[in-house]
């Protein structure tokens, strides 16, 4: 087996229709979810999605860094560091590294997922309890949260397995148990949604739906090369030793999730303190939509990750010069393509479909879409800064976050700007560095210009439509 990671045509189509069929399958199920389903539950669904995700922050980082090194022993090299790369590297993979990574994912994945659990059933019961006037405004209020706490538990439980697919370049396996997850997902939805179960299908799909994926991603990471090459003597001083490795950049990657999940997420929490179920529900379908478009947008940049780490480490800047142009030009072209599709039809379109929930106003969606798209073109970036196993961008977006987060509670405490106030706190913190800051630091790393970017990623697609044609 060679250490090079190739990503072909095959994983890019898969990767999309993945992505597709993702976003589609929340598409299908949310005319039915916003029809079927009360202004409040549909608050109280978002409210429920954004503290998974909080504590899902519990992460703090292992998930890609477990896929980057997974990447760094499968690419050959002979021990991993904890900044920087191994300047040697071997023809073959390092399968001892391969397990030594195995191990201590399943050991990390196991205590958290416990931690999260307890957690939620915990202070996240409480928080429950409140916004819902003691599980009065929503019928079985405090079930539905106990069944989509163990959902978000086996869920954190079983994502290293995305890092072991996505890092060893297996990015069709990865996507082919996306879409298997996301099928039976959205048909056990609609099943319990027409039998009138209301929340509780959206929550118990949750819950069965990731099991299907562990099962697919377990059977096609352990092929029989694997399996054949793979040392079983692992001791815990090795486990022990590569930990410490990993721990080194992700907890500093753990601090710039915190910051991101402050800036992307807490603003759904901030805003279910100070307004309305039905103004939480608005807004929240506001940065589902605006996630939907990011992740479709995204999709060729996060299928060449294992790429980005293979050139860092084989030092090949002309390959990257070609992959950033590429992938940044086409998530440009997405990202304002759909924004303006949103911004024309989207309350047009939920109104179609009978929705008992409408997007804000023309003016607050506008300012939404502008600052997502801005913060995930320089995470787009950050994530190519991370492939050559360096987190710069710690201090910044930590502090970032914590200014986000004070600005947003004296916009609501002091102003009557709403949702407004919340997205420009967001969106003027990061103008101020991290919107140029990142893209900046890899564009003179790559010796190019934001013009060359856009230039060659032009030529780039020209050159590959000739080619195919």
């Amino acid at each position: 087996m060679s250490n090079t990671i190739e990503i072909a045509k095959k994983d890019i189509i898969w990767s999309y229709l993945a992505k597709i069929f993702s976003m589609t399958s929340g598409l299908m199920v949310l005319p039915f979810v916003l029809n079927k389903l009360t202004a409040e539950e549909v608050g109280l669904n978002y409210l429920m999605l954004t503290i998974g995700s909080m504590v899902s922050l519990l992460d703090f980082g292992f998930s890609p860094q477990f896929g980057r090194n997974i990447t760094y022993a499968f690419s050959g090299v002979k021990e991993l560091s904890k900044e920087g790369l191994d300047s040697q590297s071997n023809e073959m993979p390092n399968y001892r590294l391969v397990a030594m990574v195995i191990k201590s994912a399943q050991f990390i994945y196991r205590y958290m997922s416990l931690l999260v659990l307890m957690i939620m059933m915990t202070g996240g019961t409480y928080y429950i309890y409140r916004v819902t006037d003691g599980f009065n405004q929503v019928h079985n209020s405090l079930l539905l949260w106990i069944v989509y706490s163990l959902s978000v538990y086996f869920n954190i439980y079983f994502n290293y397995y995305s890092g072991l697919l996505t890092g060893r370049g297996m990015i069709y396996e990865f996507s082919v148990s996306t879409v298997l997850a996301k099928g039976c997902n959205v048909i056990l939805t609609l099943v319990l949604i027409f039998l009138g179960w209301g929340l509780m299908s959206i929550v118990l799909a949750n819950l069965i739906s990731p099991f299907i994926q562990l099962y697919y991603s377990y059977r096609k990471f352990y092929d029989e090369e694997l399996k054949n090459n793979l040392p079983n003597d692992i001791s815990k001083e090795e486990i022990r030793e590569t930990l410490q490795i990993i721990w080194y950049n992700a907890k500093r990657l753990g601090i710039v999730f915190v910051g991101a999940y402050i800036i992307n997420k807490l603003g759904v929490f901030i805003v279910g303190l100070y307004l309305t179920l039905d103004v939480v529900g608005s807004y929240g379908l506001l940065t589902q939509l605006g996630s939907v478009l990011v992740t479709s947008s995204s999709v060729l940049f996060v299928s060449n990750l294992p790429k980005f780490s293979n050139y860092q480490i084989k030092h090949d800047k002309e390959g990257l010069r070609d992959l950033v142009s590429s992938t940044i030009l086409m998530y440009w072209l997405c990202m304002v393509t759909g924004s303006i599709v949103l911004l024309i039809w989207g309350n047009d379109i939920l109104r179609l479909i009978g929705s008992n929930t409408s997007l804000p106003s023309g003016a607050i969606c506008l300012a939404y879409l502008i600052v997502i798209a801005l913060e995930n073109n320089h995470s787009n970036f950050s994530s190519i800064i991370a492939a050559s196993n360096k987190i710069p961008f710690v201090k910044a977006s930590l502090i970032s976050g914590m200014f986000i987060v004070l600005f947003s509670f004296l916009s609501l405490e002091f102003t009557s700007l709403g949702l407004l106030g919340v997205i420009l706190a967001q969106g003027l913190v990061q103008l101020v560095y991290n919107n140029w800051k990142w893209p900046k630091w890899v564009l003179d790393d790559l010796e190019m210009k934001p013009l060359n970017v856009l230039v060659r990623g032009f030529d780039y697609f020209t050159f590959r439509i000739k080619a195919y044609f």
